[in-house]
């Protein structure tokens, strides 16, 4: 499995690009600007599954498979090129996907579902949030490494 193989590929450094003499208000501008575009398309793309699936909440395990997938490409595909420079890279895993992804309003449901005696549903979602999310950074490390 290449992603067992390539397990220094994993590695990202998003630490502050002092080495190149950029500027760390370039680095935060980034982050600003990809947390802003993150928290919108959060928005929009889990109030549009969300309206149309009922009470369970498939709208944030959407989000939270798609970041994941997401995170798993921009991280492998970023460090193996120099396409994406150091603060572009932290502007759209640190930005964009932390604002995106919702492991706290994940959390919530959870608990939420689990205190309203549904044990099967938290129990799925759970473990569907966990397996989707595990699965979908394979294939999003999967897919830079072809493109790599």
């Amino acid at each position: 499995m290449e992603f067992a193989l390539n397990r220094h590929a994993l590695v990202a450094d998003d630490s502050y690009p002092t080495r190149t003499g950029r500027s760390l208000f370039i680095l935060i501008a980034y982050i600003a600007l990809g947390g802003i575009f993150g928290t919108l398309a959060r928005y929009l793309v889990q109030g549009m599954i969300q309206t149309r699936s009922g009470a369970f909440p498939s709208g944030t395990l959407a989000i939270n498979i798609a970041g994941s997938l997401l995170l798993g490409f921009i991280v492998r595909f970023a460090t193996g090129s120099t396409v994406v420079s150091p603060e572009l890279r932290g502007g759209l895993t640190i930005g964009f996907c932390g604002a995106f992804t919702t492991m706290s309003t994940f959390s919530y449901e959870t608990v939420a579902m689990l205190q309203d005696g549904q044990y099967w549903r938290a129990g799925l979602y759970a473990g569907g949030t966990v397996l989707g999310c595990l699965l979908a950074t394979v294939a999003g490390l999967t897919l830079a490494n072809r493109l790599l």
